[in-house]
């Protein structure tokens, strides 16, 4: 009968609907974990990215930034500990798992002057031997998925690659320390002068090296950020334990141009 055709229909849209429903809730990530106790270091002016997925199946962002463990803690001596494992969710344009903070002030590369400041220890490094970038100057807006000044920690040397272009991979090295064996602690900047020219520094035991190069005309003017943290670089990522550890004991960025 008609009655009994539309009860049926009734039950079966409804227990589609019930299904669908659950299939959804099973799909959410996980619930993160509470802030942790916080750092001496100010995070009122970035936000974090975590290689969790959210619901996108991309990195989660924590806006503003707070420490959220294991990923970005806490550190005895005041600092943090950043942790980024060679296996884990990255961002559309990337293969490699991070932890990282983004600034959340944009300025244009080559006219505005801003400085970023950190000092670190790295703990451990991919097996592969791939490194860590610690910092970078990292495109925004329409060029966002650039990056085009990279410091990078790797066997033992703190270099900076430098893109020369937007769209492939053209770059410059410049080395600033050698022999940096981990558990060693140093320092470095990453500095746009304002006037077109950048400086790079490095310093440990006292001693300092200092790079000067233009902003390629490819970047003059375009809408950067500074982002700092452990962004691992492993091809052949290991088991469980293979990643990146740092311990950022400062961070800070700065208008102005490093003296």
């Amino acid at each position: 009968p008609p009655t009994v055709v539309v009860v049926l229909l009734f039950v079966t849209l409804l227990g589609g609907i019930v299904f669908a429903f659950a299939a959804c809730q099973n799909r959410r990530p996980s619930p993160l974990p509470p802030p942790g106790p916080p750092s001496r270091i100010d995070l009122s002016g970035w936000k974090l990215s975590i290689p969790v997925p959210n619901k996108k199946g991309t990195p989660t962002l924590l806006e503003p930034a707070y420490t959220v463990d294991p990923w970005m803690v806490a550190d005895p001596t005041g600092g943090l500990m950043f942790w980024a494992p060679a296996n884990g969710v990255s961002t559309e344009n990337s293969e490699h798992p991070r932890t990282e903070l983004n600034s959340l002030t944009t300025f244009n590369a080559g006219q505005n002057a801003r400085t970023l400041r950190a000092s670190v220890t790295l703990l451990q490094v991919p097996e592969d031997g791939e490194g860590i970038i610690l910092g970078q100057i990292h495109g925004t807006d329409d060029i966002s998925s650039v990056p085009y000044v990279m410091l990078r920690y790797q066997k033992d040397q703190v270099k900076v690659v430098v893109k020369q272009v937007q769209d492939r991979d053209d770059h410059i090295n410049y080395t600033l320390l050698k022999d940096v064996p981990l558990n060693t602690r140093f320092d470095f900047t990453i500095s746009d002068l304002g006037t077109g020219e950048m400086t790079f520094a490095a310093t440990r035991g006292g001693k300092t090296e200092e790079v000067q190069a233009p902003v390629p005309a490819p970047f003059m003017g375009a809408p950067v950020r500074f982002q700092a943290g452990d962004y691992q670089q492993a091809d052949r990522p290991g088991g469980a334990k293979d990643g990146g550890r740092v311990i950022f004991h400062q961070l800070a960025e700065a208008p102005g141009a490093a003296p």
